[in-house]
């Protein structure tokens, strides 16, 4: 069995264990208000941000690496500790993903749903650029994708990273591919970053709770 770690630093691994409502851990994006997102740090400058670094413990390298949304509770059994009830929140993320704008620091308040930003060197200029760089920058429920195993968006090449005296580009990366610990050439690691956004509109308050997904294949 190959295990994938979700790291909330480049090194060591040290995996996320937020306290979580309802017991358990895992990773808490904090809290965000209308026409911002969450984690955020300056509006204007575009700035703020949850990174999470992928990497795994096999052999070989991992492929066909691939990242949904689903209901609460469906993968980890936690209990259920929000302000709704699961099924609704994940139609809530979903439905705002599906009709958010493209604006990457929220200008124009229609930017909602979780985000995810996939150039692991990306300027502050194009930082979640979504109106620019479509392929590189998803949100889960866009055209109902990233909503379930069947549409899960593929990590492209460009979140691949390796330690080379500190996080470094990998060098011939691949899309849907990290290598064992130390492959400079696929990259050991994928370097993603989110944020949770809300629209200027959103009417919907409290506490969201969903699962974040990655899925890969593996040879032992």
């Amino acid at each position: 069995m190959v295990a994938l770690s979700a790291s909330s630093v480049f090194s060591p691994v040290t995996p996320y264990t937020d306290a979580l409502l309802g017991g358990g851990s895992g990773l808490d994006f904090g809290t965000g208000v209308n026409g911002q997102w969450t984690p955020i740090i300056n509006k204007v400058a575009n700035t703020g941000s949850l990174n999470i670094y992928l990497s795994h413990d096999g052999i070989n390298e991992i492929t066909e690496l691939k990242t949904h949304i689903q209901e609460y509770g469906t993968a980890t059994g936690f209990t259920y500790g929000g302000t709704d009830t699961a099924p609704n929140d994940f139609t809530t993320l979903s439905a705002l993903g599906a009709a958010s704008g493209t604006s990457k620091n929220n200008t124009d308040g229609n930017s909602g749903g979780i985000w995810m930003e996939m150039d692991a060197d990306v300027s502050a200029v194009n930082f979640f650029d979504k109106a620019s760089r479509p392929t590189l920058v998803k949100i889960y429920g866009e055209s109902a994708t990233g909503v379930s195993l069947a549409t899960a968006f593929p990590i492209v090449g460009d979140a691949m990273v390796y330690d080379s005296g500190g996080e470094t580009v990998a060098t011939s990366p691949e899309d849907g591919k990290i290598g064992q610990s130390g492959n400079s050439v696929l990259g050991d690691r994928a370097h993603l970053y989110y944020r949770a956004y809300f629209p200027s509109s959103f009417s919907t308050g409290g506490t969201l709770q969903f699962e974040l997904v990655w899925t890969m294949a593996f040879t032992t």
